[in-house]
């Protein structure tokens, strides 16, 4: 059987058939619109392009309510309290399944990818902004209030740079692309308003780039620290399009800062960090994954 997996992101719209070992086919994609209402047509246009659409699992860049049925907020894209997987329905005809696009990559990992044969890990994704998740014993940790798992929220940097979330100083300010632009464009004395256009100016910049390299690495091995000490993971997941452009060069900063950290602890207990496996098709799969999974459990 196969499951329609939808990735709802600040910059794009994906969309791609999920198996059960994983996406079946080419992924296709559109840009996405600022208005919300024009990102619900999108959406819908994208899945109608797509053939066997028995269920639709939807990851979205947002706080997504306790139940699954509504986008409460999100921090880059313009719409809350918004019924998505409602109105999705209505307009596609077939079950929807909606989750948090972090949640979804992230079960996509623990299922498919990094974290396959583990039975705890975390993941941080290094997008424009920065998502996590938490997976344990096959379960996507949700929480009473259906944020459980924000970790590109938890506060690394107290009285740091405004988030889009309302805090200060969260990790997203610091380890995300729009994080890097900012200091990038600080540093060099114009604006960059594009991962492409950082990537040209890196190139010709390399103790920019280093420095870059180690503001991303603190801030996600600050995060892992208080992450450590709550769920206590086996592995950590990095993953996104900041984590693939930086490459080996982050996880040895992060490494680097790993082990700075945990001098002088009287413990040493740290999860393995590991990249993503499942690359930019991590949401689109975990979205359809957990289609799925609904579809099974109404079956028993």
């Amino acid at each position: 059987m196969q499951s329609l997996g939808i990735d709802i992101g600040g910059t794009s719209i994906k969309a791609g058939l999920v198996g059960p070992e994983g996406l079946e086919g080419e992924i296709r994609q559109v840009s996405t619109p600022s208005d919300p209402d024009d990102i619900v047509s999108a959406t819908v246009a994208l899945a109608e392009e797509l053939p066997r659409r028995e269920r639709v699992g939807v990851a979205v860049a947002a706080f997504v309510d306790p139940a699954r049925e509504r986008i409460e907020l999100s921090p880059n894209i313009a719409w809350e309290q918004r019924p998505l997987r409602l109105e999705l329905e209505e307009r596609l005809k077939v079950p929807v399944v909606l989750e948090n696009d972090a949640n979804a990559a992230g079960f996509a990992e623990y299922a498919l990818g990094a974290g396959r044969e583990e039975s705890s890990m975390v993941m941080l994704t290094l997008g424009t902004g920065v998502g996590g998740a938490v997976v344990l014993q096959g379960e996507v940790l949700t929480g009473a209030r259906g944020v459980a798992g924000e970790l590109g929220h938890i506060v690394v940097q107290p009285g740091g740079v405004l988030c889009g979330c309302g805090q200060r100083g969260c990790v997203e300010t610091v380890s995300s692309g729009t994080a890097l632009l900012r200091a990038a464009s600080t540093q060099l004395g114009t604006r960059l308003d594009s991962a492409e256009e950082l990537e040209r100016a890196l190139r010709d910049a390399p103790e920019l780039r280093h420095t870059l390299v180690n503001q991303v690495a603190r801030g996600i091995t600050a995060a892992l620290l208080h992450i450590q000490a709550v769920v206590d993971p086996s592995i950590a997941v990095i993953g996104g399009g900041v984590s693939e452009r930086l490459g080996e060069e982050l996880f040895q900063a992060i490494q680097h800062g790993t082990t700075d950290a945990l001098e002088g602890r009287r413990s040493a207990a740290f999860p393995q960090i590991v990249p993503a496996h499942l690359g930019n098709a991590a949401g689109i799969i975990g979205a359809g994954l957990l289609a799925e999974r609904l579809e099974q459990s109404l079956k028993h």
